[in-house]
């Protein structure tokens, strides 16, 4: 069997980029024969994972990416905090659709400019920067400056966010300051 889109899978994937359905073609061909990229990929000495929530991604591909993997994470932390201190739970966050970046909390409360400025982030341009890298990396799509939305890939950093802190589990919608296990 031919692989299709080879190439760019493996380019997309070993720059730390997620595949999920937004991708088209290189989504397509790699449902269409996911044993065989993943046999190819272990051979070349990497593993492909298949989430199945629906994306595709190599494990441990984001060497070189930590400052950019930092602020992702962070911005979705908070993102995830926000909606927990608003009463709505994080898949009905992530999935209202579009999103604007001018609404979001990061730079408009002290606690999370502090956060932020911890990792760099000081202005309206470095959020955008942040969209950017979420786009690149197929987190999200940014459809123009201020719109964007999450793409199904987000959960693999809001699984990491629930790790840190169980108490944002999909189990427990709102915080409750108590540690908790989620499988």
């Amino acid at each position: 069997m031919s692989l299709e889109n080879l190439g760019k899978i493996f380019d997309a994937l070993s720059r730390g980029r997620h595949i999920s359905s937004v991708d088209g073609d290189l989504f397509e061909s790699l449902n269409k024969a996911p044993s065989e990229y993943r046999a190819l990929f272990k051979d070349l000495c990497f593993e492909m994972i298949a989430s199945s929530r629906g994306y595709y991604y190599f494990d441990g591909s984001s060497r070189g990416l930590s400052k950019s993997v930092n602020r992702i994470a962070l911005f979705v932390y908070i993102f995830m905090d926000h909606s927990a201190d608003q009463g709505e739970g994080i898949t009905d966050a992530v999935g209202k659709g579009l999103h604007s970046l001018s609404a979001q909390p990061h730079l408009s409360s002290e606690r999370y400019r502090r956060y932020m400025k911890q990792v760099g982030v000081e202005t309206v341009e470095h959020l955008s920067d942040i969209l950017r890298q979420m786009d690149n990396l197929g987190f999200a799509r940014k459809l123009d400056e201020d719109q964007f939305t999450f793409l199904p890939p987000i959960y693999r950093i809001i699984e990491a966010c629930e790790a840190v802190n169980p108490a944002y589990s999909e189990e427990n919608e709102e915080p409750t300051g108590e540690v908790t296990t989620h499988e």
